[in-house]
């Protein structure tokens, strides 16, 4: 076994609470997924639904209806709660108001940006005022973002900011189309990424599986950085700090070699 695999699997991102957001449909639909992910390895599972679609209330109550149901199945995971909300004006203050969820009882908060197609101008700031208020932002599945797929540097903003970079498992193999996947193997080679999450939406299509994609991250870069994006998630759920990323900026500017793209393509 990798030495990298002997660190507890936390999935920081998935929509798996029956009913609220595009997850899990039902009750059902939900422990099949944490079925899938028991199966790959995952030890603790944070659901995350999208913030604008679900009251925090709900996002609570309809966790512990799952807990429930999954201790009645057998399954063993450690389900906790969050949100994955939009980088609005308004965020601090649902913070403070807890209309927001930060990832379990932590500091840290899973943020998206709200229009994929721009990448805003005060984010800087946003993502200042969070980390001066106490809290610890995290950028979802970075890869997706167009003007992160036209141009990877930009990433290095949101870093000095002091966010930390998420990058969707499934994005490394393909999943979430082409230019994705070549922007988080970019990204993972460069060292700007923090954390790997499934975001998972279903137990077959956008599952809650990881094993893979850290298998892919060992082979990518080496079984250390597999072994660190782990310890980073653990961390996370143990609102442990985490000092940023030093990334290798010619590495995110340099062209991928034929090799890179051959690799990323078949997903080898």
């Amino acid at each position: 076994m990798e030495r990298y695999e002997q660190i507890e699997q936390v999935d920081l991102h998935c929509h798996v609470l029956p009913g609220l957001d595009d997850g899990a449909r039902d009750i059902e639909h939900a422990l099949a997924m944490l079925q899938v992910a028991a199966a790959d390895g995952t030890q603790i599972i944070v659901a995350t639904p999208h913030a604008r679609r679900c009251e925090a209330a709900a996002v609570l109550a309809e966790a512990e209806r799952l807990r429930e149901a999954a201790a009645r199945r057998g399954l063993a995971l450690q389900l906790l709660t969050g949100m994955e909300e939009q980088l609005l004006p308004d965020l601090l203050e649902r913070l403070a108001t807890g209309a927001a969820l930060p990832l379990g009882s932590t500091r840290w908060v899973l943020v998206e940006l709200p229009d994929w197609t721009t990448w805003p101008p005060t984010i800087s700031v946003q993502l200042e005022a969070l980390r001066t208020a106490g809290f610890r932002p995290i950028l979802a599945h970075v890869e997706r973002y167009i003007p992160v797929q036209r141009d990877p540097t930009v990433v290095l903003e949101a870093i000095a900011a002091g966010a930390l970079l998420q990058v969707n498992a499934d994005s490394l193999f393909g999943q979430n189309g082409h230019p994705a996947q070549q922007t988080a193997v970019r990204l993972v080679r460069a060292g700007a990424v923090s954390v790997l999450a499934s975001d998972a939406h279903s137990p077959d299509w956008r599952a809650p599986r990881l094993r893979a994609a850290f298998d892919r991250v060992a082979a990518l870069v080496d079984p250390e950085r597999a072994q660190r994006l782990r310890e980073n998630a653990l961390a996370i759920v143990h609102d442990t700090d985490l000092l940023p990323p030093q990334p290798d900026e010619d590495s995110l500017t340099a062209p991928l070699s034929l090799l890179d793209r051959v690799r990323a393509w078949v997903g080898v």
